[in-house]
């Protein structure tokens, strides 16, 4: 006769171990489990274990008056195919209003954009959301600034610090400005600080051990690059390293991959062939991993080539146009055609997409 597991080995040691969706469906087990899986402690618990990523997008849709919808693909196993749409469950009024701007432990940072009388694009609102559980949250505007709602910033990007047990949202404004939201308080402030923003590239950085990494470019020293971080404990920049990296090569993102820093260099040989190098930062040093070229799937813009995901085993989830395909690096390398298979078509929607995790974190859970 087998022995009966202690609840203690259950509700500590195997749900916490289990994919978000199953703990959800638990609730239902009783008055006890319901509450005792909504706790912060759990949840916690919960987040400890989970890694496993999903790309998710938001498709157009057919008519003005169909729903917003989104769906998701598995990076680990995205042969298993597309989700059914969902709802979002706030108001959109079309899908080309929508961006997915950053995520961080299962909370996805949403754009709502509205046009003003100049044509000038900002959100109207910026929207905290949990995807998985439907929770979500609008962000106040107390204390912020309308560059804060800017479409196009420098650098967004959602952490967490433990210290003070809260969720902060920076967004770097076009006029080198550093805004700061913090999820607990429902209030923006401003960072002071005297760094020479204006030489940052657009839209790259990385969070990596409670630092944030970005690529500055000094087009008076040589056109020449350079890493800063910035430490958001004490809130101030130090330069980090100087990649080598040639004139001729243009930053395309900053990505943190099994504890390190890693850059995507786009590379122009000739006009129709141009490669995406990746390369990792080693102390105060370089080393390029990776080479894809834009002729894996027939692009010929290299705009539409984008690295999604490293998957475990070794190959890369990858955006070629507007397909998902899976790309083995060490097959065929001096042939892309052979080493890439198409997974699925993912139309215009793969541009509104976003990596995030499934967990139980709530963007409400500060509220009283």
């Amino acid at each position: 006769m087998a022995a009966e597991l202690s609840p203690d080995i259950v509700l500590f040691h195997i749900l916490p171990r289990l994919p978000a969706k199953s703990v959800a469906r638990f609730k239902c087990v009783s008055k006890g489990w319901h509450s005792f899986l909504t706790t912060p402690m759990f949840t916690n618990m919960h987040l400890h274990h989970q890694n496993r990523h999903k790309l998710l997008f938001i498709p157009n849709t057919t008519s003005s008056s169909s729903s917003c919808t989104f769906r998701t693909i598995d990076c680990e196993s995205p042969e298993d195919g597309l989700t059914t749409p969902r709802c979002l469950p706030f108001k959109v009024d079309s899908h080309r209003n929508v961006s997915i701007i950053t995520s961080f432990n299962g909370l996805v940072c949403v754009g709502i954009i509205k046009h003003d009388d100049n044509v000038e694009e900002y959100y109207s609102d910026l929207v905290l959301w949990n995807p998985l559980t439907g929770e979500y949250r609008i962000l106040s505007k107390t204390n912020a600034h309308k560059e804060c709602y800017e479409t196009t910033t420098r650098a967004s990007v959602l952490y967490y610090t433990s210290s003070e047990d809260d969720y902060k949202l920076l967004r770097v404004t076009n006029s080198c400005d550093a805004y700061l939201y913090s999820l607990k308080s429902d209030l923006w402030r401003k960072i002071e600080s005297t760094e020479n923003f204006h030489r940052w590239i657009s839209n790259h950085c990385a969070l990596l051990n409670g630092k944030l990494y970005f690529l500055k470019h000094d087009e008076a020293i040589n056109k020449s690059h350079s890493v800063i971080s910035l430490d958001l404990k004490t809130e101030k920049f130090t330069e980090v390293a100087t990649p080598f990296f040639r004139d001729s090569m243009i930053c395309m993102g900053f990505t943190v991959l099994r504890g390190c820093i890693h850059v995507w260099m786009l590379h122009h040989s000739n006009f129709w062939r141009h490669k995406i190098e990746l390369w990792r930062m080693d102390g105060d040093g370089w080393t390029k991993v990776v080479t894809f070229t834009n002729a894996a799937c027939g692009c010929t813009w290299p705009w539409c080539v984008q690295p999604l995901h490293l998957m475990a085993d070794g190959n890369w989830l990858m955006r070629y146009g507007e397909r998902l395909c899976i790309t083995d690096p060490n097959d065929h390398p001096n042939d892309p055609l052979k080493s890439t298979r198409v997974v699925t078509y993912m139309g215009a929607g793969i541009r509104r997409s976003g990596k995030y995790i499934e967990t139980l974190v709530s963007p409400n859970q500060y509220m009283k």
